[in-house]
């Protein structure tokens, strides 16, 4: 366990190594990942129906129809924006050629009192004058709600009359209209609203989002996770290869075979640490952007956790396969960041499969990030499906490079112990011991 503590030490003692490849490579594929994730929460497939207020302008030029005006007025802004253009007849002119209005509406002079004439005597009200844009049908829509308010006005003045049995004057009829006002705002049941029903297919989508974005974010880690866990293993690896510390430890009555597994066991702690919290924050980053993870099966969320952890053991095997090599820091740093580029762009993560060239899909057979990312869709949850069998047979094999990679750094490591790079007097009598 002494050995296996101090891999610990000399591990975390590189914080700058750890800084770039762990934090910073991670907090790049984060940046990418949250980018899609915003998209994806920013992303509404329902349909919206956005009414537009057509512009109106009422006119007054009847000298007894103020009130008839302001309640016209007040019975409009429900539906309409009132614009003003004027009361000249050349600046009525001008606002009609150049389609200022949807519509204008014009009280001519003595209307209140034709109106009220027509009541008393049982005849149809007279027709206000009105101008329609000839563009689009918004002037005839509002020409609709003018026609209502007259209808409504007519019928309520009517009930007074016929209650007060009096005869319909402008100023009563200026109190009718503003009754129909006050009415429609006291009662907002009088236009019944639409009440549409929340749409269970929105729901749908944002959780198809969450999962879309969680299993993406998984796959991003095959890059961070192997050149990480590959440069800090070799590096870690590597300080048990200086000649002293060698001296040392070949001297020591500890085999030599148990060092290296306590030495490979901290690493791969480390590395199975490193994956769970990309793990988490892969889970997080759904939630940050507002999408409900709920959604995701709880399966995929299992599988591709462990998916990351049994990678993350693969990359420290290809560290301790480099550190075998005795290879310099420089390097370490230029295999992983090659290797990791190489995995990477052949795993399927970076391009649609369907877009790649079928040379660049047999050589990503050919590294643990295919089949990585093939673990990974395997449980994705796209209609609830979890193959569990097929998520077995890729991680499997994924788990096979981790142990041809560690076969290929244990012939190294004979080959250097055969070939020992050691300045005391019979070091190679103590490598053979």
């Amino acid at each position: 366990m002494h050995t296996f503590k101090t891999t610990l030490k000399i591990l975390l003692a590189q914080r700058l190594m750890i800084l770039i490849y762990v934090v910073w490579l991670c907090l790049m594929m984060f940046g990418l990942s949250w980018s899609m994730v915003t998209d994806l929460s920013k992303t509404d497939n329902s349909v919206t129906f956005e009414a537009t207020r057509p512009e109106v302008a009422v006119v007054n030029r009847d000298a007894h129809g103020e009130a008839l005006d302001e309640a016209l007025r007040g019975f409009l802004t429900k539906d309409c924006d009132l614009v003003d253009v004027g009361t000249t007849g050349e600046q009525l002119q001008t606002a009609a050629a150049s389609n200022y209005a949807d519509l204008i509406v014009i009280i001519p002079d003595g209307y209140t009192q034709r109106f009220a004439d027509a009541l008393a005597d049982g005849g149809d009200e007279p027709r206000l004058d009105v101008v329609v844009s000839f563009t689009g049908a918004y002037g005839s829509l509002a020409k609709l709600e003018v026609d209502d308010f007259l209808r409504l006005t007519r019928l309520e003045a009517l009930a007074r009359q016929s209650a007060t049995g009096a005869s319909t004057t402008p100023a009563t009829l200026g109190e009718a209209a503003t009754n129909v006002v006050d009415a429609l705002a006291d009662d907002p049941d009088a236009y019944p609203a639409i009440h549409v029903a929340d749409d269970p297919q929105a729901a749908t989508d944002r959780q198809e989002s969450a999962r879309v974005a969680y299993v993406t974010t998984v796959r991003m880690g095959v890059y961070p996770l192997l050149a990480a866990m590959l440069v800090c293993t070799a590096l870690t690896m590597n300080s048990f290869a200086e000649s002293n510390v060698r001296r040392r430890l070949y001297a020591s009555p500890q085999r030599t075979g148990a060092m290296v597994i306590q030495q490979f066991a901290g690493c791969a702690l480390f590395g199975v640490v490193v994956s769970l919290l990309y793990w988490a924050a892969s889970l997080a980053l759904p939630m940050l952007a507002g999408l409900p993870v709920d959604g995701i099966p709880p399966a995929t969320i299992m599988y591709c956790g462990l998916s990351l952890a049994i990678y993350a053991l693969v990359a420290v095997a290809a560290g301790f396969m480099i550190s075998m090599l005795s290879a310099n820091a420089v390097a370490v740093n230029a295999v992983a960041n090659v290797f990791g580029l190489l995995v990477m762009f052949t795993s399927g993560m970076a391009f649609p499969i369907d877009m790649m060239p079928k040379a660049m899909i047999a050589i990503g057979k050919l590294l643990p990030g295919w089949w990585f990312c093939q673990s990974v869709d395997a449980v994705n949850g796209v209609d609830g499906r979890i193959d569990a069998g097929a998520w077995l047979s890729c991680s499997g094999l994924v788990l096979l490079f981790g142990v041809a990679f560690i076969c290929l750094g244990l012939a190294f490591s004979k080959l250097r112990r055969n070939r020992p790079d050691l300045s005391a007097p019979g070091a190679t009598q103590l490598a053979e011991v």
